[in-house]
């Protein structure tokens, strides 16, 4: 048998079990084509597609980590053929359609449970405070989550896929797949555990040492130690591939930040600036790359408040940018003016700044930084760069504006003029409207701090067209009490604003207001002493027992010290031996307990090897059962009811599998007597008439031959008639002339003997 209709044979038998309902024997035979024997091909394909169908599904225990070994069986199989590429890509193919249906099919029984609940769940929801939403949740798209989780995970690992150069493309492609349908789903969890995936996949590939092969290795390690080094130079020769890496890195970044994964985001961007880093220090890297690398990492530190460094992000990408530079370079500018002024940050003391600080430091040394870059650190990078010349001439105005030391309430009228025609011309930069419109009310409030004490709160709605105190209680009061970092005063009576210089100024007024309103209580009246004998001998008698109260305790201190010392002794000699007893206790039980359990662990190991040995005896005895060799774990009660109710269930399968084949053959059988009596029949007819033509024409010749015989008699009894008289007369001369003399005969003896002498 050749390895394609072994190939069909497991099919047929498959599907045949799968109509039956049995799924998990249609699985197991599936899995056989793991076989060495077993090749490539249009039916090994149709037989991967009706394991994944099987194992998806999930009906009947079947679970979809059964389908996972195939992908390693099927790579072995694929290793250095012709079909490397088509196999490996039908088989992911194979398995997103599944995945992408079995998805498809949980949230649409979710939706119908939801909107259309059964009597029976509208009584549980209400018995347990459960809604049929969450329990359609929990029945369905909670699993088809997991399973899109397990299914990425496996997909994505190291050894599934592969890091070769035909292969690497493939393992891009599918990634990006996965994680487009968990955005498009909004499956939070999977996305994560997908990510991590993925940036182990490149850790290990490309972040990961390769160790010199020794002497002593295995020839097998030697092989995929090489096979690495190669496939990392591959990939950072192929311009394409090392694009298309990028391209799904930078979209990973989206998708996590759109999602606010930000535990994956962090770890997917500390191996994608490692990975950048590499491909930068190539003499042929692709500006391009580096270019949409940074301007997705600069969209990540957006979304998360980053400003510095989104900053840092946008004035590398302008430099590199060669062609059309004018639009990136004004975004960075302005990016460059909404980072906040890390000087002043370091010296803050409100809540978080250490882990503020902190976070910074972690994100600059991603990028080979000391610190996390201050606003004037960045300007003046932005210079040396070029980039700040070739931003639009609106934006090089705003920003020679903001970098006055003065700012008074017209030149920051101004400063939001200009704003308002950047963002006009180029709406794209709206984005930047609200931080630079604080930093604007900043810079005004540090240059008025230090001319005046006190600032009207409406003067701080800058170039509001309808300033409305909605605006200033929700928007400017916030920023200015959290953000801003000025110590100011609100008075909400006067809707005005007073610096800290005043504060001392108001607290010693109060205090003077409040010193005006105390009640003075007049001193105690004075009287004159009334003093008798009586009162002197009690004031004796009380100095008396004093003095010798002292007396006594002085004399008896250092009895009671002794004694307090004796005491404390004692109690700590006898706490001592407590413990020790206690610790003999402990150690006498832990002694016996160690036993114990050594004395159960031997006994459990002998019972497994008995169990073994029984196992072994029953495989033996029945070529077909199958028991798995987990079972020879359990203990002695369930491992008798759980081999008796497998050996029970193999024998009556045995039982009906040969009850059926016996009634298939003595149905086969019939069936066959039956389809050959009318042929039977039919033959017998037809001999039975040949027969009896052939006797009738027997028949018919014997009696012409008989007529003839009969007639050719009569003719010559007619002939014979005529010569009756010469033939009586004939012979008596034959007769006479037959008769012998004795003459005759004597003479006839003598030459007879004549002849026998002289033959002698």
């Amino acid at each position: 048998m050749n390895s394609e209709e072994k190939t069909r044979g497991c099919l047929t038998k498959a599907q045949t079990l799968k109509d039956s309902g049995n799924y998990k024997e249609a699985v197991t035979v599936l899995q056989s084509l793991s076989e060495h024997g077993v090749h490539w091909g249009p039916v090994y394909t149709a037989a991967l597609d009706l394991l994944a169908e099987l194992c998806f599904s999930q009906e009947q225990g079947v679970t979809v980590d059964r389908f996972f070994p195939a992908f390693r069986w099927n790579r072995n199989k694929l290793r250095g053929s012709q079909h490397l590429e088509e196999g490996t890509r039908r088989i992911i193919d194979i398995t997103l359609k599944h995945l992408r249906a079995s998805g498809e099919r949980a949230r649409r029984n979710a939706k119908m449970m939801e909107e259309d609940p059964k009597e029976e769940e509208l009584i549980l929801a209400a018995l347990s405070g459960i809604s049929p939403a969450q329990r359609a949740r929990e029945r369905y798209l909670i699993p088809a989550e997991n399973m899109t989780q397990m299914v990425g995970c496996e997909l994505l690992n190291f050894n599934v896929i592969g890091h070769s150069k035909k292969l690497l493309p493939f393992y891009l492609d599918t990634a990006l797949q996965l994680i487009e349908y968990c955005h498009e789903h909004n499956l939070k969890r999977a996305v994560g555990r997908i990510a991590e995936a993925f940036v182990r996949f490149f850790k290990r590939f490309l972040q990961s040492p390769i160790n010199l092969p020794s002497k002593t290795d295995n020839q097998y390690l030697i092989t995929l130690s090489k096979e690495l080094e190669a496939d990392r130079e591959d990939f950072y020769k192929e311009k394409a591939t090392t694009e298309k890496a990028v391209g799904v890195f930078c979209r990973l970044l989206q998708i996590l930040t759109a999602m606010n994964s930000w535990q994956s985001a962090w770890s997917a961007l500390q191996c994608f600036t490692k990975v950048m880093q590499e491909i930068s220090q190539r003499p042929d890297h692709s500006r391009e790359c580096q270019i949409e690398a940074h301007m997705a990492m600069a969209s990540l530190f957006w979304k998360c408040s980053h400003y510095a460094f989104h900053a840092h992000c946008l004035g590398v990408a302008a430099f590199l940018t060669e062609e059309g530079r004018m639009p990136i370079a004004s975004r960075a500018v302005l990016a460059t003016l909404c980072a906040p002024n890390i000087n002043r940050e370091r010296k803050s003391f409100a809540r978080g700044s250490d882990s503020i600080l902190e976070k910074n430091a972690r994100i600059a040394q991603l990028f080979g930084l000391q610190a996390a870059p201050g606003r004037t650190s960045l300007w003046k990078r932005l210079q040396r760069m070029q980039v700040l010349q070739t931003a639009s001439p609106e934006v090089q105005a705003f920003d020679e504006l903001l970098r006055n030391e003065v700012l008074d309430e017209e030149m920051a009228k101004k400063a939001i003029g200009y704003l308002s025609n950047i963002l006009q011309k180029e709406p794209s930069l709206e984005i930047y409207r609200e931080p630079l419109r604080k930093v604007i009310i900043q810079r005004y409030l540090e240059s008025m701090s230090a001319k005046t004490t006190r600032l009207e709160a409406d003067s701080l709605q800058i170039g509001e067209t309808n300033p409305s105190e909605e605006n200033y209680i929700n928007e400017i009061e916030p920023f200015i009490l959290n953000e801003s970092g000025i110590a100011v005063e609100i008075d909400h009576k006067t809707n005005s604003l007073s610096f800290s210089n005043t504060t001392k100024m108001k607290v010693l007024h109060a205090f003077n207001l409040l010193a005006e309103k105390v009640d003075l209580q007049p001193a105690a009246p004075r009287r004159k002493l009334d003093i008798r004998p009586e009162h002197l001998q009690r004031a004796h008698d009380r100095s008396s027992i004093i003095h010798r109260l002292q007396y006594l305790c002085e004399e008896t201190a250092e009895e009671r010290r002794q004694n307090a010392k004796d005491k404390e002794e004692a109690e700590r000699e006898n706490a001592r031996l407590e413990r020790v007893q206690n610790e003999e206790r402990k150690r006498e039980a832990a002694r016996l307990a160690q036993e114990a359990r050594g004395l159960a662990e031997y006994q459990e190991f002998v019972n497994q090897e008995r169990r073994k040995v029984v196992l072994r005896r029953l495989k033996e005895k029945y070529k077909s059962f199958t028991v798995p060799d987990t079972i020879t774990q359990k203990n002695s009660t369930d491992f008798v009811q759980e081999l008796t109710m497998l050996l029970t269930e193999h024998l009556k399968k045995t039982t009906r599998e040969k009850m059926a084949d016996v009634t298939k053959m003595n149905y086969f059988e019939r069936a066959c007597r039956e389809l050959e009596i009318p042929k039977r029949e039919r033959i017998e007819r037809e001999e039975a008439e040949q027969h009896k033509a052939e006797r009738a024409a027997a028949r018919e010749n014997f009696l012409i031959q008989h007529r003839k015989e009969f007639e050719k008699r009569q003719q010559d009894n007619e002939v014979l008639k005529k010569f009756l008289k010469e033939a009586a007369v004939f012979a008596e001369q034959i007769q006479m002339k037959e008769k012998t003399s004795k003459r005759d005969e004597q003479q006839m003896l003598l030459q007879k003997e004549k002849e026998r002498l002289q033959g002698l």
